[in-house]
């Protein structure tokens, strides 16, 4: 399987890298081809402008040459991973204009017909400082599986999307004994769901 990652973390030395690079190593040995695309090293204009606007007064779109390659980027994997730290219950800023621009109108959804994105399988990885136990209280994750599978990777008309958040990561600890082995974990069994 060709997979997708799409990154969005400043910082090299993150545990949201960490994890991305565990995961990419899963993938790699388990036998799969790996894209990393980091927003910030590429420096990704997360701004949706005139130019990339879904207009739904007519069924052909048009859009940038940055946009139109990223949806060319995207149809040529099977599979699209989000790796990324929760800020206030969402994804940075950078990978939501990512996804504002890249998955539009008439390529990721359309009211027409069907679209042309050809990846059939999401996967988000997140980070968030929080506990579970803070998430579950606050019935966070419960928001979270519904956004990302339901309102985006649903809206696309992707219904193989899951969800995986690594709690408290600033606990050095459970990052090196939980974490990343986990994050190794999902690479290898990437195909078993």
């Amino acid at each position: 399987m060709k997979v997708l990652i799409v990154l969005a973390h400043p910082r090299e030395n993150s545990l949201v890298h960490s994890v991305k690079n565990k995961f990419e190593q899963g993938l790699i040995d388990s036998g799969h081809q790996v894209t990393t695309l980091d927003l910030f090293k590429v420096g990704f204009d997360p701004v949706l402008r005139e130019e990339d606007e879904p207009h739904y007064d007519r069924e052909e779109q048009v859009f940038s040459k940055e946009v139109h390659e990223e949806m060319e980027r995207i149809n040529q994997h099977d599979a699209l991973v989000f790796v990324f730290p929760l800020y206030w219950s969402n994804m940075p800023a950078i990978m939501k204009g990512y996804i504002d621009r890249v998955l539009n109108l008439g390529y990721a959804y359309s009211p027409w017909s069907s679209n042309t994105m050809k990846v059939k399988k999401v996967f988000w990885m997140t980070t968030t400082g929080a506990s579970e136990a803070i998430h579950n209280k606050r019935d966070h994750i419960t928001f979270l599986k519904y956004y990302f599978n339901k309102v985006i990777a649903g809206y696309c008309k992707i219904e193989n999307s899951r969800v995986k958040i690594f709690d408290d990561a600033l606990n050095k600890e459970l990052a090196i004994n939980n974490h990343l082995p986990q994050a190794y974990q999902e690479g290898l069994d990437f195909d078993k769901w």
